[in-house]
C-alpha cells in the first residue's frame, strides 16, 4: 500500500475538508477524492460521510485514524531523530583501537571532541587489530585506528595520519648495552620481551627478523604492550615496543632507548574502514578534528573515499 494514501487519508480526517486538504497537499480535490475511494475499496469499508460542512468519519474510519496517527507520528519522530543526530549531534561513535594507541595519541582528540559535543558517546573496542576488522565488516563498528600491515592484501580502506617507530628498551640494569651500538646478533643472546599474539607489534619484530636472517632465541611473551614496559623496568628482558608508547619513561630515565642495527623502519598507523559504508555526522566530524592534523597526509590519498564523505 501506497504511503501517500496514508497520508492523504490523515489530512482529511484532520482537517473533516476535503478542499482544505486539497490546498495544504497542492493536490486537485478530484484527485484527493480518488485517492480515498481506491483506499477504501482496498479495505472494503467506508471511510468518510460527507457533510454540508465537509466529511466525517465514519466507526471504522476513526479506528483507523488512530493507528495511522499513531504511525505517521512514528515517522515524524524519526525523522526528527536524525535531524537532531545532525545538527544537536547526537549519537554513538564505534571505534576500534588498541589500548596504548587510544591512550597515546586518540585520547586528546576524545578530549576536545567531547567538550565541543559532550551529547555523543564513544563505544570503544580493544580487541586486536585482525578482531577489530571482522567487527568492521559485520557493520559493529566505524571505523578503526590502528597500525597498518606491511602489506596491504585485503578491501579496507586506509587513510594514513602518522607514523610511529618500534625499537629496543631496556632498564639500567642492562648499562653495558645502553653505552654502546649493539647488533642484532648481540641482542639475540638476551632475553627478549614480545607482546603475545595475536599482535601488530609482534608480527613487525618477528618479520624484521626474517628479512635480516635473524632469530631471537630466548623469547618471553607478555600479554600486552603496558605490561611489557613494566617488565622491562624492572629489568626483567629486553623489549620491543613503539617508541612512542614510551616517551615518558624514556625521558624519566626508567627505560632507555637501545642503539640497535639495523634499525627497524617505522610503521604507518591511521583509518581503517569499509570502502563503501555510510559514517554519521558525529564520526564525520570525528574524522575531521584527526584529519586536519596534517593535510599533507590528506593530499597522498587522491582517491581516499573518507575524504571525499568528510
Amino acid at each position: 500500500m501506497n504511503l501517500d494514501l496514508w497520508k492523504i487519508f490523515y489530512e482529511v480526517a484532520c482537517t473533516k475538508n476535503i478542499s482544505k486538504t486539497s490546498e495544504k497537499l497542492h493536490i486537485s480535490q478530484p484527485a484527493i477524492t480518488k485517492h480515498i475511494q481506491n483506499l477504501e475499496e482496498h479495505l472494503n469499508c467506508k471511510l468518510f460521510i460527507r457533510s454540508q460542512k465537509g466529511v466525517i468519519l465514519t466507526q471504522d474510519g476513526e479506528l483507523i485514524f488512530q493507528d495511522i496517527k499513531k504511525a505517521l507520528n512514528a515517522f515524524e519522530l524519526a525523522e526528527k531523530k536524525i535531524t537532531d543526530v545532525n545538527h544537536t549531534m547526537l549519537g554513538t561513535i564505534r571505534l576500534g583501537t588498541s589500548t596504548t594507541l587510544a591512550k597515546t595519541y586518540l585520547m586528546p582528540y576524545i578530549r576536545d571532541f567531547h567538550k565541543q559535543y559532550p551529547k555523543i558517546i564513544f563505544e570503544i573496542s580493544t580487541d586486536p587489530t585482525n578482531i577489530l576488522k571482522e567487527e568492521l565488516k559485520r557493520g559493529k563498528l566505524d571505523f578503526i585506528v590502528a597500525k597498518f600491515p606491511k602489506k596491504i592484501v585485503d578491501d579496507f580502506q586506509y587513510t594514513k595520519i602518522g607514523n610511529m617507530q618500534d625499537i629496543f628498551i631496556a632498564s639500567k640494569d642492562y648499562k653495558d648495552l645502553i653505552k654502546k651500538t649493539v647488533t642484532m646478533e648481540e641482542i639475540s643472546k638476551y632475553p627478549i620481551l614480545l607482546q603475545k599474539q595475536p599482535s601488530s607489534s609482534r608480527d613487525a619484530i618477528e618479520r624484521f627478523c626474517q628479512e635480516h636472517n635473524f632469530k631471537l632465541n630466548r623469547v618471553m611473551e607478555v600479554a600486552s604492550s603496558n605490561l611489557l614496559i613494566e617488565f622491562a623496568k624492572i629489568g626483567y628482558g629486553i623489549g620491543v615496543v613503539t617508541k612512542e608508547y614510551v616517551t615518558k619513561n624514556l625521558q624519566k630515565k626508567e627505560l632507555f632507548e637501545l642503539k640497535v642495527v639495523p634499525k627497524m623502519p617505522k610503521r604507518d598507523f591511521g583509518i581503517i574502514s569499509l570502502k563503501e559504508n555510510y559514517l554519521s555526522k558525529g564520526c564525520q566530524d570525528f574524522l575531521h578534528l584527526i584529519l586536519k592534523k596534517d593535510e599533507s597526509y590528506l593530499s597522498e590519498q587522491k582517491n581516499d573515499k573518507i575524504k571525499n564523505k568528510l
